[in-house]
């Protein structure tokens, strides 16, 4: 292990969970130790899961790969101006992709320094007298080591498994079974469930509990096959007294950030100094069309923002709604209205009126994109003025929620059609459905997929599911071809970053 150990060598300085409430860690610049200066005390270990938490915080603030976890789906293509950031456009499109990618080495990194803090804080954990507090930090850090490693195995499949902080110097750096990896997933979260608090004990929904420990349980169970005990893992979650159906409109409010809908969500913050600390997550613009150049609309919140156009929707994912689909109108910005007519600025086009629709008829635009420039987007990740936020700042303040109650339901409905038990998963889908203003459909696996794109399409779960599935191949050269066209079949997971294979001489994934 001693290469790896080098390359990890250094803990970074302790990172700052913003947006919570006021038992949270306020730690003063001065104070930004290093871990192994804090991890003498339960006060030290407080502060450092903290920096914790910022290594799973951190990749929805990067501009190459903030919403990485929404790439390689049916539902996902480019969008006009994904040119723009060549690291994003390689690594979502294929397009110039190689194993030096910087966004993939960073997501590599993160990921292995998230699970190097979590490992500091469960060797060190007896320097913490027992009691409730120690348990609690205790069950953090065992769930993030089991998140971590989640997140590896999913996108990498193999990885070097972190499982302690002493190891031989001299021991090679090897890739781990899978089977290994989710072993270890699975016993860190049966130790944490009990370690942490209950859901409604929590003080925001960015703070890990028993629920959220459970919830991502059930999704390890999901690809390791093991449907009974994933069924059971997503009832408990819905059967928890703290969570709870929210109204669609409500979910996504800005202004409702701790609804019960939701079972986790990573904290930003428009505070100043915690912005110091990396509290803007930088999602909100990123699949907004360049709307504002069409001739009579206006930048504005209502509008959307500041437009990016990075990724887009693809036509499949729309034809998966139903018209009546109460979804529809509460997640998506589907058209733009004419609202500006300003002469020789920004006026309108001729034979239309302030209030009308932009049609790809009825536009003129001034970047050379067509009608793309109005196609229509989901608003889960949208940001008005709420929390400070200007219609010039690319950067927003909103919580990004990861997981919610409704994957929950698909879970434990997905769960029992494949233990053989379909009826006992009936009403987990139909449950989501009456939500959504529509009628049942039959539990099957084609149903149940198009659902899940329904209801949870670009939160960052389509990849993993479709891996899962062995789908991820056919259905995006189906459904995305442009990215389907680059799209070959080692791409269905990411290349071991050069950097980490030239220093640990490790085996580049097959393929690259």
């Amino acid at each position: 292990m001693k290469n790896i150990r080098k390359y990890l060598a250094t803990l970074a300085a302790i990172g700052i969970l913003a947006g919570c409430s006021d038992d949270m860690i306020n730690i003063e610049p001065k104070d930004q130790l290093l871990f192994s200066t804090v991890l003498t005390s339960l006060e030290g270990l407080e502060g450092a899961i903290y920096g914790v938490y910022e290594r799973g915080r951190f990749f929805y603030s990067d501009n190459d790969f903030c919403l990485y976890k929404t790439f390689y789906t049916d539902i996902i293509k480019a969008g006009t101006n994904i040119q723009d950031q060549a690291t994003w456009n390689a690594m979502a499109t294929f397009t110039g992709f190689s194993t030096d990618n910087v966004a993939v080495q960073r997501l590599w990194d993160g990921y292995y320094a998230g699970l190097n803090r979590a490992n500091a804080i469960i060797y060190n954990i007896d320097n913490a007298q027992e009691g409730e507090r120690r348990n609690t930090v205790l069950g953090e850090a065992y769930y993030f080591r089991a998140y971590f490693h989640l997140g590896l195995v999913e996108y990498w499949d193999n990885i070097v498994l972190m499982k302690s902080m002493k190891t031989d110097p001299n021991d090679p750096t090897v890739l781990s079974p899978k089977d290994e990896v989710y072993d270890l997933i699975v016993s860190d979260l049966l130790t944490a469930i009990p370690l942490l608090p209950e859901a409604s004990n929590v003080s925001c929904r960015g703070k890990v509990s028993k629920g959220v420990a459970r919830h991502v349980l059930s999704l390890a169970y999901m690809d390791m096959g093991r449907y009974a005990e994933a069924a059971d893992m997503a009832v408990q979650v819905i059967n928890d007294p703290a969570y709870a159906f929210a109204p669609l409109e409500d979910i996504f409010s800005i202004t409702n950030q701790e609804n019960s809908e939701i079972i986790f969500s990573w904290q930003f913050s428009n505070d100043e100094f915690q912005n110091l600390n990396g509290a803007k997550q930088r999602t909100s613009m990123q699949l907004t069309p360049l709307y504002d150049r069409v001739n009579g609309v206006a930048r504005t919140h209502e509008q959307g923002g500041r437009p990016w156009s990075r990724m887009s929707p693809t036509e499949y994912y729309w034809t998966l709604f139903e018209e009546d689909d109460l979804r529809l109108e509460a997640w998506h910005k589907r058209y733009w209205i004419y609202d500006i007519d300003s002469a020789g600025v920004d006026e309108l086009p001729p034979g239309v009126s302030i209030g009308d629709t932009a049609t790809p008829e009825n536009i003129v635009e001034t970047s050379g994109y067509g009608a793309r420039v109005i196609e229509p987007t989901t608003t889960k990740y949208w940001e008005g003025g709420e929390l400070g936020r200007t219609t010039e700042e690319a950067e927003g303040y909103r919580n990004i929620i990861q997981y919610r109650l409704s994957q929950a339901y698909l879970i434990a409905a997905e769960a029992y059609l494949r233990a053989g038990n379909a009826p006992a998963g009936q009403p987990y889908l139909d449950a989501v459905r009456t939500r959504a203003g529509v009628g049942t459909i039959e539990l099957n696996e084609q149903n149940i997929l198009d659902e899940q794109a329904r209801e949870l399409g670009h939160e960052g779960h389509r990849y993993p599911m479709l891996k899962r599935l062995n789908l991820v191949i056919d259905r995006v050269r189906l459904y995305s071809p442009e990215i389907g066209a680059n799209m070959l079949p080692h791409h269905v997971r990411l290349p071991i970053p050069q950097q980490f294979v030239d220093l640990t001489k490790v085996p580049q994934n097959e393929g690259y």
